[in-house]
């Protein structure tokens, strides 16, 4: 029975098994599509401390002797959000079936640079742009693009009152953006125009996003743990060896794709009139030196947390809280590519007196210059909320006290909270904030609104007009 069973199913198969065969590029910009679509559930890795039965390694061998030196990484985990590391159901879910983790997927890209192309390869040029078919991989939540995270930028000039102060004004309130004057001064009573429902709407605003997210992805913490073995340090024990641990808490993808393709200039040619267009050097992106890519990483973490002390000593500890970064690396008219390249490196030891040394084929990772008749490269945006330096309590870090004055929705003082410590890196929102959660959490019936955090760190507009690493050999 079985083997009836497979002779009807190779015969019914045959007719498409021999129609099979290779396609050219014009043909697979046809094909869209295609791809293959992933749920994961019950997602962790899970390995032990350092030196213990059930740990992991991965080692990075930086020489070749016999006592290499070396990173090692170590203590690997990756598992839900708020889930207890090694445990059953420490897993969480990656991807559904309305928005899973695709990949294998091809679509066709055009450039928008124009010029005279050879699209078919039979010597016929035409004007036009080049058009290539990229193999994609999107994340869950890949259709997603970054929030505002400002809320200064946000209102623009909605607030209704005047929500600036001059950093350098000779008045009693200090600088801050985004609030009305005098917020955070002893006034019984601030005009405090639409903050509040200013203050929802960009909740709400800021929520849709997040609802996306809980639909596509749990959260998930990763903790892992770097050493170097070293000439000097090889005899040691573990703790002269460590480096650090690195935790990611509450972090989850967006935005999140890579498209790759072969990038060929399609025997592209230009006028004499084409390239006067490109003035100081510059030139349209031929970069057919190797693989292309076009990739975007968003990333939404609670915390990220740096620990520079075996035994996790605050004052070892670094924080960056409420981080949101969104960054392109590449694009279809400025692809990432990487090659080998033959390249010549001065000798160890000789900058002074430069002594180059033959060439050797290193690996070159590239993006190319942006032509000029594009416009502008992809931009991204880097927002972290609060630093954290060691132990909160540390008088190295305490800026000031402070009272800190709780208002109603209508600008009034409620209650005042006398002598509380500001930090370095936090601002001031973020203090207000915390004091509210206590209020709220001691009065329940009476409960007083929070207001919009700014950040600490702000890179806007991040955009890469020319980049290129090339590998060397140090031991040379």
């Amino acid at each position: 029975m079985k083997k009836v069973l497979l002779a009807s199913f190779l015969s019914a198969l045959s007719p498409v098994l021999f129609s099979m065969q290779p396609m050219d590029e014009t043909q697979l910009g046809e094909v869209t599509g295609e791809g293959i679509g992933a749920t994961f559930d019950d997602v962790v890795i899970h390995s032990g401390n350092y030196g213990q039965p059930d740990d992991f390694k991965l080692r990075l061998r930086l020489s070749d002797d016999p006592d290499s030196e070396m990173l090692i990484m170590s203590e690997l985990r990756f598992y839900r959000s708020g889930a207890e590391p090694g445990t059953a159901n420490s897993g969480g879910f990656f991807g559904t079936y309305d928005d899973p983790f695709v990949v294998g997927e091809l679509r066709e890209i055009t450039e928008k640079h124009a010029g005279s192309i050879d699209p078919d390869g039979d010597g016929d040029y035409e004007s036009g742009s080049r058009t290539h078919v990229a193999f994609y991989t999107g994340f869950p939540a890949a259709d997603l693009t970054q929030k505002e995270r400002g809320f200064f930028q946000w209102t623009g000039n909605r607030m209704g009152v005047g929500n600036t102060t001059p950093r350098y004004a000779n008045q009693s309130t200090s600088y801050y953006r985004g609030l009305p004057n005098d917020f955070f001064s002893g006034n019984a009573s601030v005009n405090v125009g639409n903050l509040f429902s200013l203050t929802s709407e960009y909740q709400a605003y800021l929520q849709a996003q997040e609802d996306q997210l809980d639909n596509a992805t749990d959260k998930f913490d990763l903790h892992f743990r770097l050493d170097a073995i070293t000439d000097q340090n090889r005899d040691k024990s573990t703790d002269e060896q460590f480096l650090g641990y690195v935790d990611v808490e509450g972090a989850r993808l967006y935005g999140t794709s890579t498209m790759i393709w072969a990038h060929s200039n399609q025997g592209e040619r230009l006028s004499a009139a084409d390239l006067a267009r490109y003035q100081n050097g510059g030139a349209p992106v031929y970069a057919d030196r190797g693989l292309a890519m076009a990739m975007t990483t968003g990333l939404r973490a609670d915390t990220i947390r740096i620990t520079a002390d075996p035994s996790g000593a605050a004052a070892s500890v670094l924080e960056l809280q409420g981080v949101d970064m969104y960054l392109p690396m590449g694009s279809v008219d400025q692809p990432m590519t990487i090659s080998t390249v033959q390249f010549s490196q001065i000798s160890r030891g000789t900058w002074k007196s430069p002594v180059m040394v033959a060439p050797s084929t290193q690996l070159r990772l590239e993006i190319a210059a942006l032509p000029q008749d594009v416009g502008q490269a992809p931009q991204g945006n880097i927002f972290i909320q609060s630093l954290a330096f060691g132990d909160p309590d540390d008088p190295e870090v305490i800026t000031g006290i402070d009272d800190i004055y709780l208002r109603d929705e209508t600008g009034n003082i409620v209650t005042t909270v006398n002598d509380v410590k500001h930090r370095a890196f936090v601002p001031k929102t973020v203090i207000y904030n915390e004091q509210i959660a206590i209020y709220n959490q001691d009065n329940p019936s009476t409960q007083l609104p929070f207001i919009p955090n700014q950040n600490v760190v702000e890179v806007r507009g991040l955009e890469i007009q020319r980049l290129v690493i090339t590998t060397q050999d140090l031991n040379r």
